[in-house]
């Protein structure tokens, strides 16, 4: 699939650790990297090149990164850096894959939203795709296990993390985790929200609300000391857990587990196949108008939250 093609990650720590990991096994053995100066840059390629086959090049500048021409950008930079890095590659021939949340918004009037909105997405119909994993990983929860939907009158979606972020920057993390699971499993265009309550402190975001007469929670914390994120999907009170185990393969990624009551159900990893994913559709030219407005849906909606 990525054969021929031209890669590079901006933000080569964290989440940027995955992505090598995950292009590395696509069968990319050249990288591009820009960290958030040189000598780290130059630090990274060091270490990467001692735990891996890859050859790394580091840059000194976007405007070094750009040179290269290359045919995909990994954007898994800190979540404020976004807009303005996706704002440097749009009239370059590079497409993008940028880590959710797409944009920083916690500042932005909805118009301002709306505008930058259009702006990427019509103007720029094929050139990004935010990288959704709770898609995947809702997708297997559907296949997995028999849920009647319209059953469903509670849903709680309970997300522990190890982020460093406060406050509302909690929300504008981890929102489009849970709206894209409500979003994907449900998949229905009329939306009826009304707010309930919400509790915004240091480490906790929550909210409570009803989406279509149905009650749901939000439950967000974060904590950088945290070993463990959670992360739990209640339906009916019916919980559903993510469960990860180490995985002493070569390609150390952890095995993936749904876990409801004694059951165990094993999934692929929902991170690795949403990067092939949308690797996929950029490579391709495959990002349909479902696609644009899913990803619209959700900043609109995340917007509306954190309000």
């Amino acid at each position: 699939m990525l054969k021929g093609k031209s890669i590079g990650i901006i933000g080569i720590r964290g989440i940027g650790r995955v992505y090598l990991r995950e292009l590395s096994i696509l069968g990319v053995k050249k990288i591009y990297i820009l960290g958030k100066s040189y000598k780290s840059s130059i630090r990274n390629k060091i270490l990467i090149q001692k735990e891996s086959n890859l050859q790394i090049i580091a840059c000194k500048s976007v405007k070094d990164l750009k040179s290269k021409k290359l045919d995909i950008i990994c954007i898994c930079s800190p979540t404020n850096t976004h807009l303005k890095l996706i704002n440097e590659f749009l009239k370059t021939k590079s497409k993008l894959i940028v880590e959710k949340p797409l944009f920083n918004l916690k500042n932005l009037s909805d118009k301002k939203i709306k505008k930058i909105s259009k702006n990427l997405f019509e103007k720029y119909p094929n050139k990004i795709i935010t990288n959704l994993p709770l898609i995947e990983y809702t997708d297997s929860l559907k296949k997995k296990f028999i849920i009647d939907k319209k059953k469903i009158k509670k849903i709680d979606f309970k997300y522990y993390t190890s982020g460093k972020n406060f406050y509302k920057d909690i929300a504008i993390d981890l929102l489009p985790h849970a709206l894209s699971f409500l979003l994907y499993f449900y998949a229905i265009e009329k939306r009826y929200i009304e707010i309930k309550t919400k509790i915004v402190k240091k480490n906790i975001w929550k909210i409570k609300f009803t989406f279509n007469k149905i009650n749901c929670t939000f439950d967000f914390n974060e904590k950088a000391n945290r070993k463990k994120s959670i992360l739990k999907i209640s339906l009916n009170n019916k919980n559903f857990l993510r469960v990860q185990k180490k995985n002493s393969s070569r390609v150390n990624r952890s095995e993936e587990y749904i876990k409801h009551g004694k059951s165990y159900k094993s999934i692929k990893n929902p991170m690795s196949l949403s990067i092939k994913k949308n690797l996929k559709k950029l490579i391709r030219n495959k990002i349909n108008k479902e696609d644009i407005k899913f990803q619209k849906s959700l900043i609109s909606l995340v917007s509306f939250f954190i309000k």
